[in-house]
């Protein structure tokens, strides 16, 4: 039989410090022990009347924290829950929005994304404790339905562009005001696979030859580089072809009425300049070289001599001239401007393939002329292949690299903005945004290559890209705002880091959670970004209470 008697405070020195304990004695038979109910460490309960016990807890698990944590912050400053309940169909259990959410992170955040580990992937983050769902309940069926009901061609369903368009509205909230500046580009993307009604053999911009493609088009801010629309076309559509539906969303779902849009030489087709005059939308687009009227600018233009204005980009001083030519049936401005970098670099590409072809002709053994055809291919013009009796021989058109070489350096901007050259050479290149834009799609998102074999999946698979690449552009906004200059892949490498621990208190039971960063950079991430509002809280067992 046990005999207990009143607890009362004892104190351990150890090492000169002294450590505070509330114990309590018992009688087991003849013997008197000590049972300790509370530790205190340092603090004298006593004579500290605001001393708390300090609890010892268990470690109950891990989950993941930082990089999830950023993304979903991103998603909620541009509601983009709120927006795509606003079109998609309610549901119990799991709402479509957190599961398209989830879908994009996962994008982002997993090496290997699929629609057979999301679930997997979803249950180790710290997600499904803070908004209390089974991860469980997603599958390749619910990801079948989330796809279905985003876009479903056969019923004329078609919520993509109004999702996009809202998310674009609310993320220009945060970056500041809008200035209607765009950029249009269009990229390539290959196919895993045999068979889908969009993929194609094109022109393919990942130099993957044998594989079937499809091209995505995007429009994109150009102050701040965030994506507004993007669609998806046959992988063996002419860029040129695209503009006419792509200028539909600004003009008639935007309602815009003036616009400056900035698009590359790939667009350069005089219906789509004649487009362009309709719309009555300024526009800067790159000219191509093989414009009769551009070779003949470039062949009669003497950058040594004259006045020009310059310009420093990257090192490189660029001579620029604004001169008007009757094109495309109306008085245009060209901006031709040269690059002594860009010739450099072109004279030394060229010279590199000449010599690599003379060099295999040189090295094959039995030549013939089909076989030395296809060695000079890329440099016809420059190597004559000539054949007498069954001898091959060749030589270097000097004639025909003295005139690629007076080319070198040299391109033509076309505008219809009465702006500087200079103005208007800084704005067309500042479309390296939207090819950054396409790349982070394709590496960051995991766009590259397209595994889904029904057209809707794919141009939901693109759309969820987009979105994707949309939320790493806010939670970078949101990092500069708060003074932490990195960009996504810093952002995400570190806040990756960060686990969320989750602690039982071996004495009440209660669970709580501890956010573990290991450097200052988490650290930063986590306080200035306000991270500490997802760390999920537990009262009890199976309630919620809070502990940072």
């Amino acid at each position: 039989m046990n005999t207990f008697y009143m607890s009362f405070i004892v104190y351990r020195e150890i090492k000169g410090k002294k450590y505070y304990s509330k114990v309590e004695s018992y009688r087991v038979g003849s013997k008197v022990k000590r049972r300790i109910l509370e530790y205190y460490g340092t603090v004298d309960p006593q004579k500290n009347a605001g001393a708390r016990p300090l609890i010892k807890k268990s470690i109950n698990g891990t989950s993941s924290f930082g990089d999830i944590a950023l993304l979903y912050k991103a998603a909620n400053e541009i509601n983009l829950f709120k927006v795509i309940d606003t079109y998609v169909p309610k549901r119990q259990g799991l709402p479509l929005s957190l599961e398209f959410f989830l879908t994009a992170a996962h994008k982002l955040l997993d090496d290997k994304p699929s629609s057979v580990n999301l679930s997997s992937w979803a249950e180790d983050t710290h997600l499904p404790q803070l908004l209390g769902f089974d991860a469980k309940r997603i599958t390749e069926n619910t990801q079948q339905y989330l796809m279905n009901k985003i876009y479903d061609k056969e019923r004329n369903i078609d919520h993509l562009y109004m999702i996009s368009i809202d998310l674009y509205k609310n993320a220009l909230k945060l970056f500041g005001k809008e200035d209607d500046t765009y950029f249009y580009d269009i990229t390539s993307t290959y196919f895993e696979g045999k068979y889908c009604p969009l993929a194609f053999f094109g022109h393919n911009k990942d130099g993957k030859l044998d594989k079937l493609q499809i091209n995505i088009a995007m429009i994109m801010n150009g102050a701040y580089g965030i994506p507004i629309v993007s669609k998806v076309f046959d992988g063996n559509i002419n860029d040129v072809n695209t503009l006419y539906e792509m200028v539909y969303y600004p003009k008639v779902i935007m309602k815009k009425e003036k616009c400056l849009l900035i698009m590359d030489r790939g667009f350069d087709s005089e219906d789509n300049v004649k487009l362009m005059d309709t719309t009555e939308y300024d526009y800067i687009i790159g000219l191509r070289s093989n414009h009769k009227f551009v070779k003949k600018l470039k062949r009669e233009t003497d950058f040594s001599t004259g006045n020009w204005e310059v310009i420093n980009r990257d090192g490189d001083d660029i001579k620029l001239r604004k001169v008007v030519k009757n094109l495309f049936g109306k008085r245009r401005k060209v901006i031709l401007y040269y690059s002594p970098k860009v010739a450099r670099e072109q004279e030394a590409k060229r010279k590199s393939r000449i010599d690599n072809a003379i060099k295999r002709l040189k090295d094959q053994s039995g030549l013939t002329m089909k076989k030395a055809e296809e060695i000079v291919r890329r440099v016809r013009k420059y190597v004559i292949i000539s054949q007498k009796g069954k001898a091959i021989s060749w030589r270097v058109d000097k004639v025909t690299v003295n005139k690629a070489e007076r080319n070198d350096g040299k391109f033509c901007i076309m505008t219809n903005k009465d702006i500087s050259p200079k103005d208007t050479f800084t704005l067309y290149f500042s479309k390296d945004k939207i090819e950054k834009g396409f790349r982070c799609m394709k590496q960051d998102a995991n766009l590259r290559p397209i595994y889904k074999r029904l057209a809707d999946h794919v141009i939901v698979d693109v759309f969820i890209c987009h979105v994707a690449y949309l939320l790493m552009r806010v939670v970078e906004h949101l990092a500069q705002e708060k003074k932490i200059e990195k960009s996504w892949n810093d952002l995400s490498s570190e806040a990756g880091k960060i686990r969320l621990v989750r602690l039982r208190d071996n004495r009440s039971g209660r669970t709580q959670f501890q956010v573990i960063a290991n450097n200052d950079d988490q650290k930063n991430i986590i306080d200035r970004l306000d991270l500490q509002a997802q760390i999920p809280v537990y009262s009890t067992s199976d309630k919620m209470s809070s502990e940072t």
